[in-house]
């Protein structure tokens, strides 16, 4: 019997152990995620709820001979006429070249959405979620993450089992504050958000432009104009003012506009590369674990009890607080080391993009060739580059700017092109062509073809107007009134 109780408290012991590297990896890949503003959050956080925890203090340069100063100084101070001071006080606040610089006091865009969210008294819990949703935007206001594994990370982040219906009640919640579009998945969404907010909601063309994303957005991204002027059931002349309509709407929630004149201030680069003496070398911005540390002083204080009973709590209670601090510890201290690493991958095999600082320098680079080379899984790579952001010699560049997909080269010897470098090639197409008669797609799809570089008409398209050039009917137009 006792050595069946031992197997069963062994197994216990087995099980608990289990679940709690299980806390700790998916507390680790929580925080990987995490951009270097929103990590200082997560820890200031963390520290007002387990009173162990304790952010390193910076220390004060006294200055040398203080002690001296500091004597003369008092025996100035209380051997002096006190109107003196009154009169030389009293001459500052009423002279015309005083000056004092205003203290301006700006906020993060997460900052101000908890602020709105905290005003609609939605309930502790629904509220740590939304906060939780806002934390997981990406710099453009969206949400990009599937509910599903937001669910599952935040349920296993506190320790409970929740329904992935309270996330989408928290979003729906998240996607009531400004800006308007806030919390959307995709531009379809985002564009609904701000259509349904718009207080002209009995006007025919609001009306139809909210069927025409709702029931042909497809035909609309298609351009199948014909098609959803059928199904809707509306004019031509209806179908150009929806379009007109809603092109005026802002593809995303945040933009250089409504930041809050503070992202781009708020922007705190996790990494910096610099080139010293023909070699790159890659550092933290700032290590947070070094800054953190376990304060058990507290924990002997409160221990200091005759109670047994009362002391056996105090004390299970503060171990599991010394527990969860050096687990976080721990996680930051791994999260660096991995962020390091995959960083340096990522120098190693664009040389001359951080030798340059020129975006057409970039090689062809997905996340799967930084998780071969590092031996990190690719959810692991992807949270490590999500939301941050490299401090270079030429700049600050986001990290998920720097991976593009090849384009392959028909050639045997031919290097495979990079989508950057495919935009280049059409600009410089277009150039050369006759403005009397422009390239259509196809023309430009052919030409590419020639250079050994073999695309779809449809991601020509795509590669066109993310260049910046317009389709052959508008620069025939523009042609046209150039030549008037």
């Amino acid at each position: 019997m006792n050595q069946y109780q031992h197997q069963k408290q062994q197994q216990k012991q087995q099980q608990k152990q289990g679940y709690y590297m299980s806390q700790q990896h998916l507390k680790l890949m929580h925080i990987m995620h995490l951009s270097g503003y929103a990590l200082r959050e997560y820890i200031a956080n963390e520290i007002e709820l387990n009173p162990v925890l304790e952010m390193e203090k910076e220390t004060e340069i006294e200055p040398e001979n203080s002690n001296e100063d500091d004597a003369f100084d008092n025996d100035f101070l209380w051997d002096s006429d006190d109107d003196y001071f009154e009169k030389n006080h009293r001459q500052a606040s009423c002279n015309e070249d005083y000056f004092e610089t205003p203290i301006v006091q700006y906020y993060s865009l997460q900052e101000n959405l908890k602020a709105q969210i905290n005003m609609l008294n939605l309930g502790t819990e629904l509220n740590n979620i939304i906060c939780y949703l806002i934390d997981e935007l990406n710099d453009d206001g969206y949400l990009r993450r599937p509910l599903s594994e937001v669910t599952d990370d935040y349920g296993f982040c506190n320790g409970k089992i929740i329904d992935e219906g309270e996330i989408e009640k928290a979003l729906a919640a998240l996607q009531t504050c400004e800006p308007i579009g806030i919390g959307a998945r995709d531009l379809r969404e985002c564009l609904l958000l701000q259509l349904k907010s718009k207080k002209n909601k009995e006007s025919r063309i609001h009306q139809l432009s909210i069927r025409l994303l709702e029931e042909e957005y497809q035909s609309f991204v298609q351009h199948q104009f014909v098609k959803i002027k059928t199904s809707l059931n509306a004019s031509t002349e209806e179908i150009e003012n929806c379009i007109k309509y809603i092109s005026k709407l802002n593809p995303k929630p945040v933009t250089e506009t409504n930041k809050y004149e503070l992202l781009k201030e708020q922007i705190i680069p996790d990494f910096e590369v610099t080139f010293e003496d023909h070699e790159l070398y890659v550092s933290l911005t700032s290590s947070e674990f070094m800054k953190l540390h376990v304060n058990t002083d507290s924990m002997s204080k409160e221990l200091n009890t005759s109670n047994p009973s009362e002391k056996k709590q105090v004390e299970d209670y503060f171990k599991n607080l010394v527990t969860d601090a050096n687990s976080l510890v721990v996680a930051l201290k791994e999260r660096e080391t991995t962020m390091i690493s995959v960083m340096t991958v990522i120098v190693r095999m664009q040389p001359d993009f951080f030798k340059s600082g020129d975006i057409k320098e970039l090689k062809p680079m997905i996340l799967q060739d930084i998780s071969i080379a590092t031996g990190f899984d690719i959810s692991t790579v992807s949270r490590i580059t999500s939301n941050k952001h490299v401090q270079t010699p030429f700049g600050i560049f986001s990290l998920k700017n720097l991976f593009m997909r090849a384009i392959p080269s028909e050639g045997a010897d031919s290097a495979p092109s990079t989508s950057i470098q495919v935009q280049e090639l059409i600009q410089q197409i277009v150039k050369k062509e006759d403005k009397s008669k422009p390239l259509s797609d196809t023309n430009i799809m052919q030409l590419l073809k020639n250079k050994e570089i073999t695309i779809a008409r449809r991601t020509v398209v795509k590669y066109r107007e993310l260049a910046g050039v317009p389709n052959s009917t508008m620069r025939r137009k523009q042609q046209m009134i150039y030549s008037e």
